[in-house]
């Protein structure tokens, strides 16, 4: 099983000609991704300008706060994210396929909840009469494009470009010093970084009440807000873990995982939507708007189980990249790491060969 896994990941991260100077590869990527920081950088003013104009329609200042704070994250890491790959930093290298592997995994949850909701988005133009079907066929369409060219499509080329050897080798060569990055197998490098992702839960939890679910139960507010801070603590011990390479942070990515979904799964196939909406602050009118007919019961199990089942697949894939508590991890430099392997290679030896005539 070790071993064909490590065949799996040594397929995904690809190998290429390792001798290849991959700069303008590095420039191009890195100039996408300054013009991705500028984009979401004009969303978030265009947000601002909107709401100042109209006002909020409903929505609660909270989720606007939300989407500000995530637009201005997103131009922030896009922008150095993009400065790295200017400069061939080894650590943007790692951070970029990182960060491409949540976009997919998040992309994935997105599209499985799009594609779900389709049909009744679809319907519901129609029926309102205010655009002609094939109209509204042709924008959903446009929409779904949209959405699998920017969280599908372009991550997985991140990855594949950035996972290359060549591209490795030029990032050290130009950088020789070791990076904090290097520590750490880009697959648990990721799994730290999502374990950092959802230690912010105690601030996203802000956005609903602190609602969670605890097997058939709803809870919000003080005890809800307790136990998602117990959830980001959880979620923070295991990202720590993960970036050590502790094999404890695996047993507790796995119990995390199965236990989370497990109860969302439980509590949403029996729930009722307006008292959901109740304990997360909605008012009457804000939960009658046509933004919450999409969402379902049956969608919100749907998507618990497909993370739920992409999670546990993934923490099997990283399992054997970690170490046992005693190893320690040995960091070394491009000129290091060019010295032993020009000492492991057999000389030629420089003496003269005996005339046989």
């Amino acid at each position: 099983m070790k071993d064909i896994l490590k065949k799996l990941r040594e397929k995904a991260w690809m190998e290429g000609d390792p001798a290849k100077d991959h700069t303008v590869g590095l420039a191009v990527f890195g100039t996408t991704e300054i013009l991705m920081g500028i984009l979401c950088f004009s969303l978030a003013m265009l947000l601002l300008v909107v709401v100042s104009a109209s006002g909020l329609r409903g929505m609660k200042p909270s989720h606007c706060a939300m989407a500000m704070g995530l637009l201005f994250f997103l131009t922030g890491w896009f922008i150095v994210m993009g400065m790295g790959s200017l400069k061939a930093r080894r650590w943007a290298r790692a951070l970029l396929v990182v960060g491409a592997w949540v976009s997919v995994f998040l992309g994935t949850l997105s599209l499985s909840l799009v594609l779900y909701i389709l049909p009744e988005v679809f319907g519901s133009l129609t029926d309102s009469a205010r655009i002609p079907p094939t109209v509204a066929l042709g924008v959903l369409y446009f929409a779904v494009l949209v959405l699998v060219l920017l969280l599908v499509v372009f991550p997985l080329a991140v990855i594949v470009f950035n996972s290359l050897k060549g591209v490795q080798n030029t990032c050290e060569r130009l950088n020789p010093n070791p990076s904090w990055t290097d520590r750490t197998p880009l697959p648990l490098l990721t799994m730290s970084f999502i374990s950092v992702l959802g230690s912010l839960t105690i601030l996203a939890g802000a956005t609903t009440n602190y609602t969670v679910f605890i097997y058939g139960h709803i809870v919000s507010g003080l005890p809800g807000m307790a136990v998602m801070a117990l959830i980001s603590v959880a979620f923070g011990y295991v990202g720590r873990g993960a970036y050590s390479r502790k094999m404890h942070a695996w047993w507790g990515a796995y119990a995390l995982v199965l236990v989370t979904s497990s109860s969302m799964m439980l509590t949403f196939s029996e729930i009722e939507m307006p008292l959901l909406y109740t304990h997360m602050g909605y008012s009457a009118e804000q939960a009658g708007s046509e933004v919450f007919h999409f969402i379902t019961p049956a969608m919100l199990t749907l998507l618990s189980c497909i993370w739920g089942v992409m999670a546990c697949i993934y923490l099997v894939w990283v399992r054997d990249c970690f170490l046992p508590e005693k190893d320690e991890i040995v960091v070394k430099s491009y000129q290091q790491l060019k010295a032993e392997k020009e000492a492991s290679q057999p000389q030629e030896s420089t003496r003269p060969r005996m005339r046989m005539d």
